[in-house]
């Protein structure tokens, strides 16, 4: 199997050219993903008809919103109204698009959360049926879901109607470096060498869920990349990292490949763009051509092993140490506390105060932050009750700036000593990333 590097394209950008140059050379990129601009795949099936095509719009034609449905009320009629939205979107593209996504790292609440998101797409998966299309199932974003939270999703049979239909399971991995905490285990879980709570999370799923029940699906990475401003890191360094994420990948042959985040923004998402490092890339991939990796076993078969050392003889470079949130989105630090104040530990209370006029998303972006920590999320200032012992107290303040009178000051005067946390950040999937990565760490104030 070749490499399964493969890249996320919002734009076609150099992307067709990259996809020639690499088949001229008689390798293959095994994957390539559209954002909205969704045409230009037919090109990517013209040059490497080998190459599978992923493609997502984020908005479809109707009211609903595809990327984060409501998952309360009659599911059913949800995912119908998301697929009308979307189905004549899509038709123009049926001859060169392989799956379609539908959502974006949604992270419903708790285990019940993700029951009713796997029946939603139980319901989506009929419908895709009936019309000829193939699903990239759940879009979850890095450190998502929970172990338990899996096997509640296991549990519904959306992976056994998924593989009756030929669909496939779409996540997220970002990391920094790459093997950031690989080989500690998911909270209240055994320690494996070959997993981690970011890259190869998927592993936990596959190896303790799927491969049992005889219900693995093809899996593509939809986005991934390092978890840092790429203009800090080196073309080097960056190739060490994705060499040794594809190393990886290569072991697993469910894995169909990662779409790497991401080409031809717009200007959008400058600080991942890798446009200078393509010609890296392409080396890579066209290096890799004729290895020999496990491929996708017949029923009642072994995947053949892999012919190069496994993973625990690569050496991936040490990067310079850094904290555990993100560090492309620098955050101030928590207010500090008096010297005779209580520490973390003790806190008794904890809220989160969303910015005025927050919709749904950014309430979602909170949600597994709130349940982890036990953090209250709040709309209004007056809905935060600490008077008894405000010391015992903290709040996290998402765009402080952003209130009319100052609020700092607010709590200031009606909560002495309460620790205040604020946080800025300019949309809910920025908000979603930091609290997330908090939650990954268990680092309440990260």
């Amino acid at each position: 199997m070749p490499s399964k590097l493969g890249i996320h394209g919002i734009m076609s950008d150099q992307i067709p050219g990259a996809v020639r140059q690499i088949a001229e050379a008689g390798a293959v990129m095994t994957t390539v993903k559209a954002v909205e601009g969704i045409g230009w795949l037919k090109d990517i099936k013209a040059i490497s008809p080998q190459t599978v095509t992923v493609g997502r719009y984020i908005r479809g034609d109707g009211d609903i919103d595809v990327e984060g449905p409501p998952l309360d009320g009659d599911l059913r009629e949800t995912a119908q109204r998301v697929m009308d939205s979307l189905l004549h979107k899509w038709a123009p593209h049926r001859e060169y698009v392989d799956y379609w996504e539908i959502t974006n790292e949604l992270d419903p609440p708790g285990v019940e959360g993700h029951r009713k998101y796997a029946h939603f797409f139980r319901h989506c998966i009929d419908i895709a049926d009936a019309e000829g299309y193939k699903l990239a199932l759940f879009s979850y974003s890095l450190g998502v879901p929970e172990w338990e939270e899996w096997e509640a999703i296991v549990e519904t049979g959306v992976f056994s109607l998924a593989k009756a239909g030929g669909h496939a399971l779409s996540l997220h991995e970002y990391a920094y470096p790459m093997d950031r905490w690989f080989g500690e285990p998911l909270p209240g879980h055994p320690a494996y060498a070959d997993r981690g709570p970011l890259a190869c999370r998927y592993r936990w799923l596959y190896e303790d869920f799927l491969k049992p029940r005889d219900e693995v699906i093809p899996l593509f990475i939809t986005e991934a990349n390092l978890a840092r401003d790429l203009p800090l890191v080196t073309q080097e360094a960056w190739m060490e990292q994705m060499t040794w994420y594809d190393d990886r990948m290569r072991e697993d042959y469910y894995v169909v490949g990662a779409h790497l985040f991401t080409l031809g923004s717009g200007g959008g998402w400058t600080n991942y763009e890798f446009t200078e490092w393509l010609p890296a890339l392409i080396q890579h991939i066209i290096n890799v051509k004729d290895a020999q990796d496990p491929t996708w076993p017949e029923e009642g078969v072994e995947p053949t092993p892999p012919t190069e050392p496994p993973y625990k003889d690569k050496v991936i470079p040490t990067l310079p140490p850094i904290g555990s949130k993100p560090p492309h989105l620098p955050q101030p630090g928590p207010t500090p506390l008096p010297p005779d104040d209580a520490p973390e530990a003790a806190i008794q209370h904890h809220y989160l105060l969303l910015p005025p006029d927050a919709d749904q998303r950014w309430l979602a972006a909170c949600q597994r932050y709130g349940e982890v920590f036990g953090a209250t999320i709040v709309r209004q200032p007056n809905e935060v009750d600490c008077h008894a012992k405000p010391r015992q107290c903290a709040i996290t303040i998402i765009n402080p700036e952003v209130w009319k009178k100052d609020i700092q000051t607010f709590f200031a005067q009606h909560c002495p000593g309460l620790r205040e946390d604020p946080l800025h950040v300019e949309t809910s999937a920025e908000l979603h990333e930091i609290l997330q990565w908090r939650v990954v760490a268990r680092e309440r104030f990260g």
